[in-house]
């Protein structure tokens, strides 16, 4: 059992092809693309590609840290897990 507080409980335990969920995902993997896109740009100086590949890893671990509080708390209701995109 998980000891989120109940808001978070609340928050993450919504039905499975919920549209603001996929809303979230479709920005954060907009911004993911876009800052990758920029890291690997050839413009950008070496500085900047290390400041849009910080940015990149740390959506893809906001997005994993989502992933895993709505994994949790499904478990915790006693449902499966929901398949998610990387």
């Amino acid at each position: 059992m998980s000891n989120f507080p109940k808001e978070i409980i609340h928050g993450f335990s919504f039905p499975e092809n919920d549209a603001q969920w996929k809303a979230i995902h479709m920005l954060l993997d907009a911004s993911i693309e876009s800052e990758t896109a920029d890291a690997l740009s050839k413009d950008n100086k070496s500085e900047d590609r290390a400041w849009h590949s910080g940015r990149a890893s740390a959506l893809i671990a906001f997005k994993d840290i989502l992933n895993n509080t709505r994994d949790i708390v499904l478990a915790d209701m006693g449902i499966a897990p929901q398949k998610h995109d990387s």
